[in-house]
């Protein structure tokens, strides 16, 4: 630090002879003039709104505590010597997990050994399960890498040994104190058919809604499709072995003993148990990282359902379908309280994890499919008769069915949140109010070009990289543009050149 202070220093002093006595004085009465300034008590303003309102980024959530860079080696490090950090593990699973994930990895341990000592064993079925320890635990450590210390004093995350009810206690305390919660807005609400009136908060419309989100039912779908893919991928070996061996036209009069002894291509003791090694970390693996995708699809569900009962607060009969508050944007105050309600209802739930999670999932499936298009490359001809093409190919389809699941999610939650219509429609009752009430036209008219600023201002914010709904880094967006455009033309004009020529 003092030789890089010395450094800065040599640099202010070059920079001191290019000023004239007219930038020194200056600058000298700069430095000077806060000093010499009376103060006295001020407060932020809670009337007015900020652009980070509309952005979302004034319900601010958990930020990882190191560069992701730094956070994937210290993964790595934490998977690879899993024994030396098993107290840490403990702290950021719990006690039997890691107990399980020890188990793994000593079974991991003894699968290379045994790979070494039984001849015709293929490399993906003992460094899959290597690989996939590795991400799952590179994944869960920028998960769990978060900096607590930017949560101020009180917060609900501020301590994790604070009980529920004083957390609850201190949990568009502290939201109230901070955020432009204390608004309120004369909302219709239906009571067992009947139309009432009530003053309600973003907090209490948005509680409203989570209730509404939590009842409604999650499919099992893509789970049991995450197990259909998880015991595809376990048995994928066995099932290449056996039809490598297989006469399809004895199949008929082949018993399971024969079929079995088929699949096996190794019948001793210390192969029996490199094929028991590898499948039960097959399974636990895959299944482990199948389910992290459930749990992303899941949360991309919620916030789709987040999103669509937003849309329906300006609607009266969608309101009263979705049985949740109803107001409409005549007030500037009402239009402020509904770009609230919608940066909270944007930040509610898991952001960073499962972000973490989507971007492995789009990592991961771009690199598989950069490797098939090589393998493609280099040898077509002998492409199907390797058990690690038709794992990377089974892998690929399974990725590209979550990713087109999530980006249709995503799509469809940034189209409902961005959805002008809305504003247009409260644009176009303001005009109704304004020929019905003449003496109300100025008020009225003022609230109409709030809400083409408002429109104008959700337009010029929501522009991020995004693919499909997907927040992608743009370094990422343009590595993929590149990388998959590059493959897929290689292999197309490799392939159209074989054709020609045969």
């Amino acid at each position: 630090m003092h030789f890089f202070n010395e450094d800065f220093d040599l640099i202010w002093q070059i920079g001191a002879y290019d000023q004239q006595v007219w930038e020194k004085s200056l600058e000298q009465t700069d430095l000077n003039g806060l000093d010499s300034k009376p103060r006295k008590t001020g407060h932020i303003k809670a009337d007015l709104i900020d652009v980070d309102l509309v952005r979302g980024s004034t319900f601010s959530k958990a930020k990882p505590d190191s560069p992701w860079t730094a956070l994937t080696r210290k993964g790595l490090v934490r998977v690879l010597l899993f024994p030396f950090f098993f107290q840490w593990w403990i702290q950021v699973t719990s006690k039997s997990i890691s107990s399980c994930i020890l188990v793994l990895y000593f079974m991991q341990v003894a699968a290379v050994v045994l790979y070494l000592e039984v001849p015709g064993a293929c490399a993906s079925e003992v460094f899959g399960p290597m690989c996939l320890m590795l991400l799952l635990g590179t994944v869960h450590c920028q998960i769990v890498s978060t900096e607590s210390s930017r949560w101020p004093s009180g917060s609900p995350a501020a301590s994790r040994t604070t009980s529920p009810a004083r957390r609850r206690r201190c949990q568009l305390s502290w939201l109230q104190a901070c955020h432009p919660s204390k608004d309120r807005v004369s909302a219709i609400i239906w009571e067992q058919g009947e139309c009432k009136k009530a003053d309600m908060s973003v907090l209490e419309i948005s509680g409203i809604i989570l209730t509404r989100v939590k009842l409604v039912e999650q499919g099992m779908g893509y789970l049991v499709l995450g197990g259909l893919m998880t015991a595809t991928l376990a048995l994928l070996p066995f099932f290449f072995h056996l039809a490598q061996h297989l006469d399809m036209s004895s199949l008929c009069s082949l018993s399971l003993k024969e079929l079995g002894e088929m699949a096996f291509w190794q019948h001793d003791g210390q192969a029996y148990a490199f094929y028991f090694i590898t499948t039960v970390q097959r399974v636990c693996l895959i299944g482990l990282f199948f389910f992290m995708m459930c749990v992303a699809e899941r949360t991309y569900k919620q916030r789709l359902l987040f999103a669509k009962y937003f849309s329906h607060l300006t609607s009266a009969r969608k309101a009263k379908k979705s049985e949740i508050p109803h107001f409409r944007l005549k007030k500037v105050q009402n239009i402020k309280m509904w770009l609230s309600l919608r940066s909270f209802l944007r930040r509610r739930g898991p952001q960073r994890s499962v972000d973490v999670i989507v971007s492995t999932i789009f990592l991961l499936a771009l690199s598989i499919s950069f490797i098939i298009c090589a393998q493609l490359l280099h040898n077509h001809q002998t492409f199907l008769e390797s058990l690690t093409n038709w794992e990377l190919m089974v892998w690929a389809s399974s990725l590209v069915l979550f990713l087109l699941r999530l980006a249709t999610l995503g799509s469809e939650t940034n189209c409902k949140y961005s959805n002008s219509s809305v504003l247009l429609t409260e644009q176009i009752n303001l005009y109704l109010k304004m020929e019905k009430k003449p003496n109300k036209k100025e008020e009225l008219n003022i609230v109409n070009n709030v809400l083409k600023l408002a429109t104008k201002l959700m337009k010029e914010l929501d522009i991020p990289f995004r693919l499909l709904g997907l927040t992608v880094n743009p370094l990422i967006y343009n590595l993929t543009r590149v990388v998959i455009l590059s493959a897929v033309s290689a292999v197309v004009s490799d392939l159209h050149a074989i054709w020609q020529i045969n």
